[in-house]
């Protein structure tokens, strides 16, 4: 398959905010169907209960892609030291590593192990070419089913007052706009206190993401969406993404580093952008 293939598999998840395989073999939790009243406070310590708890996770993923014209998949592997980086090793033929992308705080790192080549870039920069505000920490809750702002996490109750807040007889309905950015946050949430919808929107540069989750299992002593739906637009393309997680490990020790071999040439991500562009008109 072509190189290109597969940083569109990756970057469009996880810039742009990145799954068709065999479904998980978990029992399934059916979720409650009808919400109680509840004070804002109230509901925003219930959410914040029920969200995972974790210093460390790791987990099998299989992703799949659609751009309208074409899927594509693979299987990778995602580990997440909390609240400081995230590795994704992109692994579709045999278990071999084709592509490794690392982002902490600051920056972003892709190692292309077929053309020996990487890009590092901060992230601030490429907010140029994203949602603006699109951080570490929104693509570490949206991967992990949290409840977030664009300002800061979410972590505690008192929080609520970045939020409006309504009641249906099933879902709860979260809304926040950021004044300067005009990002919209939209987050449905399930009558069991699960953030079931996450939707970004920027209503000026027309762009949207949509983050679903669905298949509710047990991982230890705590609940976790195995299943996740992406729909990612823009004014020039439209992609569908989802992931299934398999095999989840929590609270074992991980140590993440990145080397970039010196015999690698570095490239910016416009370029990489434009090989994208040319192999997905």
């Amino acid at each position: 398959m072509k190189a290109a293939n597969y940083y569109l598999i990756f970057l469009s998840s996880v810039i742009l905010l990145s799954v068709n395989s065999c479904k998980t073999k978990k029992e399934i939790i059916r979720p409650s169907l009808h919400t109680i009243e509840k004070a804002d406070s109230e509901l925003f310590s219930d959410i914040l209960s029920k969200q995972l708890v974790f210093s460390s996770f790791s987990s099998n993923l299989n992703i799949s892609l659609s751009n309208g014209k074409r899927t594509l998949a693979s299987k990778a592997h995602l580990k997440i030291i909390n609240d400081q980086m995230l590795q994704l090793s992109v692994q579709p033929l045999f278990g071999v590593e084709i592509f490794r992308f690392y982002i902490d705080t600051d920056t972003l790192i892709i190692l292309d192990r077929m053309n020996k080549r990487y890009v590092k870039e901060s992230l601030k920069e490429l907010e140029n070419h994203f949602l603006a505000g699109f951080n570490y920490h929104t693509l570490q809750s949206l991967l992990t089913n949290r409840l977030f702002s664009e300002t800061d996490y979410i972590t505690s109750p008192t929080d609520y007052t970045k939020f409006a807040y309504k009641k249906t007889t099933t879902n709860y309905y979260l809304q926040s706009i950021n004044e300067e950015t005009n990002i919209e946050h939209f987050f449905s949430v399930n009558a069991d206190d699960r953030i079931t919808f996450c939707h970004l929107l920027d209503p000026i540069n027309n762009y949207s993401l949509q983050w679903s989750y669905s298949d509710f299992a047990r991982v230890g002593s705590q609940i976790f969406p195995y299943n996740m739906k992406i729909e990612v637009s823009s004014p020039k393309r439209k992609l569908d993404i989802e992931i299934n997680y398999s095999n989840i490990v929590l609270d074992e020790p991980i140590e993440l580093s990145i080397t970039i071999p010196n015999n690698y040439t570095q490239v910016n991500f416009s370029e990489i952008e434009k090989i994208i562009t040319a192999n997905n008109s």
